[in-house]
């Protein structure tokens, strides 16, 4: 596992992330997590819990985990890792996930999200624990106009989603429990750059949030494991 803390680029082992996971009460998976703002405020917000920034642009990562990475007075938090990788390839070392949050994806993560790469689905699935939970929250302006990502996916409403996506996500394990639009103060708790960017140059955000669960103990009649 490779660990973004500034300028460098360190290993981490099996071992280390195993002794990490079990210091805490869960993982959060910050999927795409671009400059690592989102990933830092959960950390902040929640010491218990052992949260994971993963990105495949590690330059992106160098500012805020250099932070992360400093004393606390400076700002830093010792239950926060930056991880530099594509979600296409997880870390071998990566597991026991217990949330997962996709927060406006784009490129290769959005068709994911929308159901066009089932291996990226499932592979997510795989380092999560039973009854994960999940957050994604998809930008609609991707489709004002339509971007090539989102393919021959109509825009998702509430309704469509629980309809068209839900099944989809299903069979790989993810169960979309919810479908909702978020109000300007519920974007603006994301924390993230993007949306503050995005927020910046509208005069309103459309946002789709799903929430559900992977590996739910009653799909299939299973234990997700």
């Amino acid at each position: 596992m490779r660990r973004v803390t500034g300028k460098q680029v360190v290993d981490t082992s099996a071992a280390d992330f195993d002794e990490l996971v079990s210091r805490h009460e869960g993982v959060v998976l910050d999927v795409g997590t671009g400059d690592g703002k989102h990933a830092y405020h959960v950390a902040r917000r929640r010491p218990a819990e052992l949260v994971v920034g993963l990105d495949a642009a590690k330059d992106n990562l160098r500012r805020i985990a250099a932070k992360a990475a400093a004393k606390p007075a400076k700002g830093g938090v010792s239950n926060l890792l930056y991880v530099w990788a594509g979600v296409e390839r997880l870390p071998a070392e990566l597991h026991s996930v217990t949330e997962v949050h996709v927060l406006m994806p784009w490129g290769s993560l959005l068709r994911g999200m929308l159901g066009s790469d089932l291996t990226m689905l499932r592979d997510l699935a795989a380092v999560c624990v039973p009854n994960a939970e999940f957050l994604i929250t998809l930008n609609l302006h991707a489709w004002r106009p339509a971007v090539p990502e989102v393919g021959t996916h109509p825009e998702p409403t509430p309704a469509s989603a629980l309809r068209d996506l839900a099944p989809v996500l299903a069979a790989q394990r993810w169960r979309l429990d919810e479908a909702d639009y978020l109000d300007a103060e519920e974007i603006d708790a994301l924390a993230t750059s993007w949306t503050r960017r995005l927020n910046s140059s509208r005069d309103q955000l459309d946002v789709l949030a799903l929430r559900g669960v992977i590996n739910a103990r009653d799909a299939g009649g299973g234990d997700g494991a």
